[in-house]
């Protein structure tokens, strides 16, 4: 099984792997706006995650890490010589399962929402 061995100033943070077919990352993002709380405190976080199952629509989550500092040494070891720890969260996509249909009716919703909360913005704005 390949694997992700995450370190962080040479400490474990996790071992991250799946089954033959998937999806893994570790992503390190840092986040800085002018117009928000991030423009005096810049988040860096670091992500360790993917899918599996039919699809991909079983999320996991092994690490998250949002105290990332300057200085901090991140190692990411690709591995297939070792075992996965097991994820500390499963979430399964809501599409999951569903047939074409009623996927488009979920998303129809999930449009409608959006597009209800664009025209309430609009009007707010004074400009429905």
């Amino acid at each position: 099984m390949l694997c992700f061995r995450v370190l962080r100033n040479g400490r474990h943070l996790t071992t991250a792997g799946g089954p033959d077919f998937g999806v893994l990352t570790t992503i390190l993002t840092w986040v800085r706006r002018p117009d928000d709380a991030t423009r005096d405190n810049p988040e860096l976080g670091l992500h360790v995650g993917g899918s599996v199952g039919r699809e991909y629509r079983e999320h996991l989550k092994w690490s998250y890490a949002n105290d990332i500092r300057a200085g901090d040494v991140l190692t990411v070891e690709v591995r297939e010589d070792l075992e996965a720890d097991p994820p500390k969260e499963r979430r399964l996509d809501e599409e999951a399962g569903l047939d074409d249909v009623a996927r488009l009716q979920l998303r129809k919703k999930s449009l409608e929402a959006q597009l209800a909360d664009v025209n309430e913005e609009l009007r707010e704005r004074g400009a429905a």
